[in-house]
């Protein structure tokens, strides 16, 4: 394990918090009620289309052959590359995480309303 200064340390426990808070924040914003009501209701094409839009960034870093090496000399490149960063995790990650989300909220509605209800005894 490398010997790193604790500042470092709590920086990426930080960066850390911050991208599982991004997490849960998508998670809860596909789950909460009224946007799974709005799910449930949407054609089966955009869940697709959801869902392609959610591989293509994937494909990309699968079959272009990309490598990022970068040089941060001053608050400015930092605060560009960071940005950079977050809009890679939103890409990569957020965006597969919501249709995940909202493909199985979809499924679900969509399997809710097609359960034939018991007559009443």
């Amino acid at each position: 394990m490398p010997q790193l200064p604790l500042v470092v340390w709590l920086a990426i426990a930080g960066v850390a918090l911050v991208l599982v808070g991004l997490c849960a924040a998508t998670a809860y914003a596909v789950l909460r009620a009224t946007a799974r009501r709005l799910v449930a209701h949407w054609p089966a094409s955009r869940i697709v289309a959801l869902v392609g839009a959610a591989a293509v960034p994937w494909l990309v870093v699968w079959l272009a052959p990309i490598r990022v090496v970068v040089s941060i000399h001053g608050v400015g490149p930092l605060i560009g590359w960071t940005v950079v960063a977050l809009l890679a995790f939103a890409l990569l990650v957020l965006l597969p995480l919501a249709a995940l989300l909202s493909g199985a909220v979809w499924w679900a509605g969509r399997s809710r309303h097609r359960r034939p209800v018991p007559p009443a005894t």
